[in-house]
């Protein structure tokens, strides 16, 4: 008798289910957790925003909420702990092809409807995000200059964060000119709660659905990888989306970009990245390099001529919506105040408090300066190599689009404040990124992930004082050996001239390591 194998395709896809099925389990799991009265993973909530309907029930019926105190903060961690570790799996099998498409699909938009049955987790930012819109759309003032605690008596007050009571807005003017607009028509808290979650659902399942038209343009081998490190990540459903964060937003204007540059739609392209750093200045950086290489690609006599067609869109973006809120008392709009800030897990903030500590609050201005030159000189590089490869006629999409991915992450893990939600700018282009950045922005987003143990610190004080020592001095170095180990690869990748995007490699070719290919390359140009 012949028995007659299965394809190869086929088999790897079977196999694969198994990583989806876990990764669907933990994810529904992890929200039980979160839905259960009390679950650590939720902030202060209006009273109309506490947790209600089928998931709710479901998690009371099984005992959620009969695990009280330290234990249900320890359920809480190992839901997290379980999901992520199904994340990885499900990553790793998807990158050696093994999973298809359609059910990493089916995963992702289930677990986006299931957020709409969950509270607000993990974060009160939404409270600010409202808070300042109101301050223009109620109250007839420039956010940018009155903070909260000029109108102490909005109905918001008992919400707003602590540290952010008495701060000025942060975000762009296109971000602060529509909260202004949801003010204006949103009349109770919570309805303020559900627009910004709802947002930030419709943000990341349309990133989603750009993330697999561009990678089946570019990497069809790659989509299903591409879609579940974005889509079923925990960090994103969870701490992101849940949250209701503008970063989904930024991260939609990225890859929207992506997708004009693909379709050569280049001013297009610019205004879709100029938006999204109209929303949060991080965008800023892959607009920049999408403007160096527009300009070097052009002819040398034709220069300034391209730098004012693609440049002067933007411009004129930002100073339209700026426009209302132009002032001398900041007239950089937040990004002094933000500049101020600190964060607890960012490493150049950990390692510039322990040299604080050494040299009697002397020199922890220091480390933030050296990180802050470490970033610009990464942005030069990653500027140069664009430059150069655009005026040598390399038209290659994925380079630059894996340049984007580099600044994204460098000014993640360089910066003075590392939230969970800042992950979710380079995620969509992590599918392009070779290994040292690949690492670096997938291991942050998972050691992130299982990191912040409760929403709300003053509710666990024992056990937030465990967590912020775990997170300073086990989790930081960490990433800071990733960041540098980012540098070290971005440096000699511009010292030899190497690719900064993974290389594809097509069927049937044997694949050869960057030093071999920069030897060809050379071997090709005497």
């Amino acid at each position: 008798m012949t028995v007659r194998a299965d394809p190869p395709s086929r088999v790897a896809s079977r196999a694969g289910i198994v990583p989806v099925a876990v990764s669907a389990f933990t994810l529904f799991a992890m929200a039980l957790v979160a839905a259960g009265r009390g679950s650590p993973f939720q902030p202060l909530l209006t009273p109309n925003g506490r947790s209600k309907g089928w998931v709710r029930e479901l998690a009371r019926s099984v005992g959620v909420e009969d695990v009280h105190g330290n234990a249900s903060l320890a359920l809480g961690v190992l839901a997290a702990v379980a999901a992520v570790a199904a994340f990885v799996w499900l990553l790793a099998v998807a990158r050696r092809g093994g999973v298809g498409v359609a059910p990493v699909a089916v995963v992702v938009v289930a677990a986006h409807v299931l957020l709409l049955f969950l509270p607000l987790l993990f974060s009160r930012d939404v409270y600010s995000y409202a808070y300042y819109g109101r301050i223009e759309g109620v109250y007839g003032a420039n956010p940018y200059v009155e903070t909260p605690l000029d109108h102490s008596g909005d109905l918001l007050w008992t919400y707003v964060g602590p540290k952010w009571v008495d701060t000025p807005a942060v975000y762009g003017p296109a971000w602060t000119t529509l909260s202004t607009a949801l003010a204006h028509v949103l009349p109770k808290p919570v309805d303020h709660v559900e627009a910004y979650r709802l947002l930030a659902i419709v943000a990341s399942l349309a990133t989603c659905g750009v993330i697999v038209a561009v990678t089946r343009t570019l990497w069809p081998e790659r989509t299903a990888y591409a879609l579940a490190a974005f889509g079923a990540n925990p960090i994103v459903l969870f701490h992101s989306v849940a949250s209701g964060h503008n970063d989904l937003l930024v991260a939609l204007a990225i890859v929207v970009g992506v997708a004009f540059v693909v379709a050569r739609w280049y001013v297009a392209a610019v205004i879709a990245l100029a938006l999204g750093a109209l929303v949060k200045a991080t965008a800023a950086l892959p607009l920049l390099l999408l403007l160096v290489w527009l300009v070097g690609r052009a002819p040398p006599g034709e220069r300034v001529r391209a730098l004012v067609r693609y440049a002067v869109p933007a411009v004129v973006l930002g100073l339209v919506l700026a426009a209302p809120y132009v002032q001398w008392n900041d007239p950089t709009l937040g990004m002094l105040e933000l500049a101020s800030h600190e964060g607890w897990l960012a490493p150049s903030a950990v390692i510039g408090r322990l040299l604080d500590v050494l040299s009697f609050g002397t020199l922890g201005w220091a480390v933030r300066l050296a990180f802050g030159v470490l970033l610009l000189l990464g942005m030069i590089a990653l500027g140069k190599a664009v430059w150069r490869r655009a005026a040598d006629g390399d038209d290659g999409v994925p380079e630059l689009i894996a340049t984007w991915g580099w600044s994204l992450v460098l000014l993640a893990l360089l910066g003075p404040v590392l939230l969970p939600w800042y992950v979710v700018w380079a995620l969509p282009l992590v599918w392009l990124l070779p290994r040292e950045p690949r690492v670096a922005l997938l291991a942050t987003s998972v050691r992130l992930a299982v990191t912040l143990w409760s929403a709300e610190p003053l509710r666990f004080p024992g056990a937030f004082e465990l967590n912020l020592f775990l997170g300073r001095w086990l989790v930081t170095p960490v990433l800071l050996v990733l960041a540098l180990r980012a540098l070290r690869d971005l440096r000699r990748r511009a010292d030899l001239g190497l690719a900064f995007a993974e290389r594809r490699v097509v069927p049937g070719e044997r694949r050869s390591s960057d030093r071999e290919q920069h030897v060809a390359e050379a071997a090709g140009h005497r």
